[in-house]
């Protein structure tokens, strides 16, 4: 079997293979010389194909650990950074009635806590909602559809629409009023809880148990007594403060009957035409200016001092009477 031995044994196969180079050296004859040039380019690049091996060897080994470290930082930095949180308003002040320390345009957030002080004020809710606050009232917002009403008078009017999405619950230490699509108003003075639906209805929970009030009733909750019910008008006087704090009706090009309309609805009284021309006449007349200032009885006479309406407007406790400018 052969073995493999070093050349440098000094063995006789190593002589034989010598022998055998040294012979074709020989047999090819005298290499030409290199020219200097080509020496010199061939140097030159393997220099600087060296100095580019060093370089990267050095980029790799301290390179590297430096990207780890800076990966690391951001890393830590990114996780101590604490998470952006975004409070989304739910109301927004649309009147003030006095010098009550807020402004048209003010926001109201989740857990804001708010005493009218002297001031009645107006709140329009994101979902559409109108929310009236008499003077002296303390209210905490819990949420959109939520608020705890310490002490005063809330009113809510969801909207034209009945049995709409807006809702508001009213807390009270007493008990609980939800609307289902309605104006109603909640006042708690003195421990007792009222509850007066002017439109739709009012379910309504108190330790004694759970009610329900329509259009026109009243329901009081007393902390210790059965519950007591009664009855209003839409167009009772106890409303009055809740219509002084109607947010301004835009008037600007729209009709004198959405005009008169809005009035009806506000005061709680009946919007009567004697004649069909005298709401088509209504309907076609243009309003120009702005009714800000003015509770919803009283714009009603600057409104049409503006225009060319031939009929006369005549307000009483439970009626708004279009009739001929002759009666």
């Amino acid at each position: 079997m052969a073995k493999y031995q070093d050349s440098g044994t000094g063995s006789s196969d190593g002589a034989t293979a010598n022998d055998s180079i040294a012979e074709l050296v020989r047999l090819a004859g005298p290499r030409p010389a290199v020219p200097p040039h080509v020496e010199q380019r061939v140097y030159t690049a393997v220099r600087n194909e060296w100095r580019s091996t060093v370089r990267q060897r050095h980029t790799l080994r301290w390179g590297l650990p430096f990207a780890l470290a800076a990966t690391i930082v951001l890393a830590v930095t990114l996780m101590s950074r604490a998470p952006e949180v975004r409070v989304t308003p739910i109301a927004t002040v649309a009147l003030v009635d006095g010098n009550g320390g807020l402004s048209v345009g003010d926001s109201i957030y989740p857990g804001n806590s708010l005493a009218t002080g002297a001031s009645g004020i107006a709140l329009t809710m994101n979902n559409g909602l109108s929310l009236r606050m008499a003077a002296g009232t303390a209210v905490t917002f819990d949420s959109m559809k939520e608020l705890t009403l310490r002490s005063g008078r809330v009113y809510v009017d969801t909207g034209q629409s009945v049995y709409g999405d807006p809702s508001l619950a009213v807390h009270t230490s007493v008990g609980s009023a939800r609307d289902i699509g309605t104006r109603f108003a909640v006042a708690f003075v003195d421990g007792d809880m009222r509850v007066a639906v002017r439109e739709g209805r009012v379910d309504v929970a108190g330790k004694q148990g759970s009610y329900t009030a329509e259009a026109g009733e009243v329901l009081t909750l007393q902390p210790d007594a059965d519950i007591a019910r009664g009855k209003i008008s839409v167009y009772d006087s106890s409303w009055d403060w809740a219509a002084a704090l109607a947010p301004a009706f835009d008037i600007e090009n729209r009709s004198l009957l959405d005009f008169l309309k809005w009035a009806a609805r506000e005061t709680g009284k009946e919007l009567v035409f004697e004649h069909d021309a005298a709401r088509l006449a209504a309907m076609k007349t243009r309003l120009h200016g702005s009714v800000a200032g003015f509770t919803p009885t009283e714009a009603i006479a600057p409104v049409l001092s503006t225009t060319s309406f031939g009929y006369r407007v005549r307000v009483d406790e439970q009626q708004i009477v279009i009739a001929d400018a002759a009666n």
